[in-house]
């Protein structure tokens, strides 16, 4: 007896002996176990979606037959079923096919969020026709260049007038591109109705020898990003990155009574693919609002019973920046997802509105091929970089120069890995698994985002233009955005772009653009320094035009008036000093200019507006 106690308990003695010395040394074993096994079973279900070719459009049929009559979109007072949806999805691509459009031909969508968004995307895919889904932020050249650079043939506008009114500026110009504008509402006396062509379309299900030989690698949508310089680009976005995409929400697990909700816009990868197309995957309820508003996220939340919302950290500060009520803590929220969330705004919404509500903080780009997901809660990270994540993932954090903006190297021209708590850039190592995808157009403009040789001779990595900090715990959190891109109202703005438009203005001769914290926001909001070419800023004239030529989050909301501006021996404006010194009034004694939108144009920046910008009583 004694014997065989022996031979069956020494075993367990010795792996129970291993397990505590696991745990002692590698404390974090447990929650490396945890998340590897969720997300290696998610990895399983994507092995056979790849491996069969499907498509999301395949994904809404099977719902449709499985739960059709569940709730899928709820937009104001309207609810669209599985069933639905894809009567009307297969009512679209058919409208689509109508106009001539076929497999590999491209689209744009100018549309504010609506559940119909989602049934031309879906219904396109049925063709292996490409959406690209364009900012509705954007105006004159930034709006032509997107449609330019999709060469798309067909391009449907929102029923809204200021969509309208954008591109009717344009309409000479898309004229002579041949590109047929359509409105999807009423007809205009200018537009033809989209609506009205699916209508008159049959709900039967779409032949699958329609889409071609379109598969899983190949593009669904173009998502345009701002890149770190010039203007936006379209990024390829396939079946792939798409369903890895909606892992994210589905590591939440939920259940078809769970219900999502989303106020940010659909051009977005994280409303449309990680929302809408996550939604779908998991069999849930989805609620979209045409334009993100802070006095009415909880009132919409309590409305539609919502249980997990999506983010950007600024929408968070907007909420959290609400009067208190008593009615904080009454809804059924039990998740928050998405990226960009300040440790101060993250402590205040779970003080706020209850500290039981997990946060799903993620970061990922929609190029990029490198991304964390705060899968186990901590508090203020992006997730985690444990020796075991560091073996199985592609990213690694390099030691980097903000003063130079320049990596650093050692003397054989390598990079040098960043120590723990070191603030560094986050590279994503390229290979056949980790792919990054690619922007449309010149090949020059993706090979710009990769670095040749990083450690070695023939690597090839990723550089994601983000400063991040991995600590002594190995939990990884986000710190800026490097050199000529800053990050505003979830955006990012390239300051080569706005320098090249705003040195257009009306009297202005040179400029250098950059971003400047504002405290209790999120990233930095954008200034200009220019060089008048005579006389004084033409505040008016000078609103108006940027106004006219950038979309709401790219334009400066400084101007600061200087003799000549600074640069290095390579000619390129420095811009270091100016960022430090930003628009206080105390280290700056130059003229200083604050975009007012109340009164619709630049007035001088007074001690008052200062103190008031930094309180908070004067939003930017």
């Amino acid at each position: 007896m004694i014997f065989w106690s022996y031979v069956l308990g020494a075993p367990l003695l010795v792996a129970g002996s291993i397990w505590l010395l696991l745990k002692k040394f590698y404390p974090w074993i447990l929650e490396d176990v945890a998340y590897i096994t969720a997300f290696g079973a998610l990895l399983g279900k994507f092995k056979k979606l790849k491996s069969s070719n499907t498509s999301f459009y395949n994904i809404l049929q099977i719902q449709a037959k499985k739960i059709g009559d569940q709730k899928f979109v709820l937009f104001e007072d309207q609810v669209w079923t599985y069933k639905y949806m894809l009567d009307w999805t297969n009512k679209c691509g058919r409208a689509l096919r109508s106009e001539g459009l076929k497999s590999g031909d491209r689209f744009g969508m100018f549309m504010l969020n609506e559940p119909a968004y989602g049934a031309i995307w879906v219904g396109s895919m049925a063709l292996g026709v490409v959406p690209a889904f364009i900012n509705t932020n954007l105006r004159a050249k930034s709006l032509l260049h997107c449609i330019d650079v999709a060469e798309m043939k067909l391009l449907i506008v929102g029923n809204d007038p200021t969509l309208l009114e954008a591109v009717n500026h344009i309409k000479e110009d898309l004229q002579e591109r041949k590109v047929t504008v359509y409105v999807y509402g009423e007809q205009t006396d200018d537009y033809e109705s989209f609506y009205n062509l699916v209508d008159k379309q049959t709900n039967d299900d779409i032949p699958s020898d329609w889409r071609g030989n379109w598969g899983f690698t190949d593009p669904i949508c173009y998502i345009y990003t701002s890149g770190t310089t010039g203007l936006p680009k379209a990024v390829k976005v396939s079946s792939q990155k798409c369903f890895l995409i909606t892992n994210a929400l589905a590591l939440l697990k939920p259940s078809s009574s769970d219900i999502v909700y989303t106020s940010l816009p659909l051009y977005h990868t994280s409303a449309s693919i990680l929302g809408f197309c996550g939604t779908l995957v998991c069999g849930c309820t989805m609620v979209i609002r045409k334009k993100f508003s802070a006095s009415q996220f909880w009132p919409d939340c309590r409305k539609y019973n919502v249980t997990i919302i999506q983010y950007i950290g600024e929408t968070m500060r907007y909420v959290c920046k609400q009067p208190t009520t008593l009615d904080d803590r009454k809804h059924k929220v039990r998740a928050i997802l998405g990226n960009g969330l300040r440790p101060d705004v993250w402590r205040t919404f779970l003080d706020r509105y209850g500290e039981n509500i997990q946060v799903m903080e993620f970061y990922a780009a929609t190029e990029g091929n490198v991304a964390f997901i705060n899968y186990h809660n901590k508090f203020g990270c992006l997730g985690t970089m444990s020796p075991l994540m560091k073996k199985l993932g592609n990213g690694v954090i390099v030691k980097y120069n903000p003063d130079t903006d320049q990596i650093v190297r050692n003397s054989k021209g390598r990079v040098i890995v960043a120590d723990a708590n070191e603030t560094g850039l986050l590279l994503g190592r390229i290979d056949e698994t980790m792919a990054i995808s690619a922007y449309s157009g010149n090949k020059s403009l993706t090979e710009k985002k990769i670095l040749h040789g990083v450690f070695k001779e023939g690597d090839n990595y990723f550089n994601t233009g983000d400063l991040v900090m991995c600590d002594e715990n190995h939990h990884v959190h986000f710190r800026d955005r490097v050199g000529d891109t800053f990050r505003w109202k979830g955006e990012n703005v390239s300051t080569n772009e706005v320098s090249d438009i705003v040195v257009q203005g009306p009297g202005i001769k040179e400029a250098n653009v950059y971003g400047v914290e504002i405290p209790g926001s999120e990233g930095r909001a954008g200034m200009a320094t220019v060089v008048l070419e005579t006389g004084e800023l033409e505040c008016k004239a000078f609103y108006d035009f940027v106004c006219d030529n950038l979309p709401s989050y790219a334009r400066p909301c400084f101007v600061r008036l200087t003799d000549s501006l600074e640069v290095t021996g390579t000619l390129k404006q420095r811009k270091v000093n100016l960022r430090k010194e930003g628009f206080d009034l105390k280290a700056v004694e130059e003229k200083m200019f604050f975009l007012d939108n109340d009164k619709k144009q630049y007035v001088p920046l007074t001690s008052e507006i200062q103190v008031g910008i930094e309180g908070g009583t004067i939003r930017v």
